[in-house]
């Protein structure tokens, strides 16, 4: 279909011609998405043509294989049609792609699907239910693991699939964590931290070093957790090969031999210290923050043996 003249029907069907129907209507308030989504399908096909955009069903469902989100494929009709659209109904192309998508194509995951998703995550975990949370956010994981490519060497090269309001190099961060906290329901949540960390750290290896630091320290430090002792020495003595200077790797490993409340290791206070001491050997950065580990660790072995 071609551009609406002023004389034609107008597409809303009611009969009337364009310049005495929709041409004349102007939008008085926002549209919201329930608005959207109380029009039906066909009402929406038409008041996208009232505007210029051009589409049916069929090759909507075409076009949408080729975007990740729906705001990008409204781009897309502003940037080939000679779209009309002015004042508030400016919002209405997007709107109406993402609400054409949750009817026609819901088994192809958008990006404002996997932003609710990550929203719904986080509300429950903000409502102490990390594990409700870090189920939905694994769900999440694997269909952005579907748009990552080799060429994505760091989270941050990973942005560019990913166009929803959350940022991903913060809510990656945030996975980790609260994979952790739902680790403390259920110990299961320590194997999927275990299995996010490393791939993560295999997908995007050129990620800032102090990310790639704390998802490895996770790794090492969720063995523990899981009784799996030697796996976490082994897990740690790597992270120390690997980041010889950093305080916070020689006191994680020393914290799961004393003060790591959920660490499955028999309670050492040499074995801590032995490792402290190693930090403060090597001259690590944040030495102060190994001294004031050994102090604690002291006054904790003291009062133990006073009592």
């Amino acid at each position: 279909m071609g551009k609406i003249g002023r004389n034609d029907p107008c597409p809303c069907g009611s009969g009337k011609k364009y310049k005495k129907c929709c041409l004349l209507v102007e939008r008085r308030k926002p549209w919201s998405l329930e608005e959207v989504r109380s029009l039906s399908t066909k009402e929406i096909v038409s008041r996208l043509g009232t505007m210029g955009i051009h589409i049916t069903e069929e090759n909507f469902l075409r076009e949408v294989e080729n975007f990740y989100s729906a705001y990008d494929l409204s781009e897309k009709w502003w940037k080939t049609s000679h779209v009309t659209a002015r004042g508030f109904d400016r919002d209405f192309p997007w709107m109406a792609a993402v609400v054409l998508w949750e009817r026609l194509a819901p088994h192809i995951i958008n990006s404002e699907k996997l932003n609710d998703m990550m929203q719904e995550g986080y509300r429950l975990c903000s409502e102490g239910k990390e594990d409700e949370g870090c189920r939905i956010w694994l769900e999440v994981w694997e269909h952005l693991k579907k748009r990552f490519t080799p060429e994505m060497k760091s989270i941050n090269d990973a942005e560019k699939v990913f166009s929803g309001l959350q940022n991903l190099f913060n809510w990656c961060q945030d996975l980790e964590m609260e994979l952790g906290n739902a680790g403390l329901k259920e110990p299961s949540f320590y194997e999927k931290r275990i299995e996010y960390c490393r791939e993560f750290c295999r997908l995007f290896p050129e990620t800032d070093r102090l990310i790639i630091e704390n998802m490895k320290r996770a790794e090492a430090e969720s063995y523990f957790t899981l009784g799996m002792v030697e796996e976490g020495d082994r897990a740690f003595r790597d992270l120390v090969e690997e980041f010889p200077d950093s305080a916070w790797v020689y006191i994680g490993w020393g914290d799961m031999y004393w003060l790591f409340r959920d660490s499955k290791a028999p309670r050492d206070y040499d074995r801590a210290e032995n490792i402290y001491r190693m930090a403060l050997e090597r001259n690590v950065d944040g030495r102060e923050d190994v001294l004031e580990r050994l102090q604690m660790l002291e006054e904790e072995r003291t009062n133990e043996t006073a009592v």
